[in-house]
């Protein structure tokens, strides 16, 4: 399916995005062991989440569930880190138009294929060039709020 021009503002293609932090938090098994080691009731102590500024690191809520076979889900935030050049198969995130999606990408042919994945719906085929389109990073990191 190639996409036609659509006479919405340009995104640009170097737009800059709010810094972000992010926490290094440590696995709840370490915490428990350390905790038992040092004989200590509350753990509060031994969590420390130093801020780590990545520039080149943003997140983004997903909408849809396209992505389920990945395990991303609507409703999932992605962390996701811009890059010069994607492998084929990297899950990545995209601006199209308005919106923002994350789907798995493939370069074939002198074209760009974003795949859901199970591939179950269309594939979407792009070129570089495509007005209001960008890739804006590879998915790094899944987050799901558990309730």
């Amino acid at each position: 399916m190639k996409l036609k021009a659509q006479p919405e503002k340009p995104v640009a293609e170097n737009a800059a995005q709010p810094e972000e932090e992010f926490f290094r938090l440590p696995r709840a098994e370490s915490l428990f062991a350390a905790s038992q080691e040092m004989q200590v009731d509350n753990i509060e102590g031994l969590v420390t989440n130093a801020r780590i500024r990545q520039p080149h690191r943003h997140t983004l809520q997903v909408t849809d569930d396209s992505m389920q076979g990945a395990d991303i889900r609507a409703g999932d935030f992605v962390v996701y880190e811009n890059r010069k050049s994607y492998s084929d198969g990297a899950i990545v995130a995209v601006q199209l138009g308005e919106r923002q999606l994350v789907r798995r990408y493939f370069y074939r042919s002198g074209r760009i294929h974003l795949e859901c994945d199970p591939p179950r719906k269309q594939i979407m085929i792009l070129e570089k060039n495509t007005p209001n389109f960008r890739i804006l990073g590879q998915v790094m990191q899944i987050i799901r709020e558990v309730r």
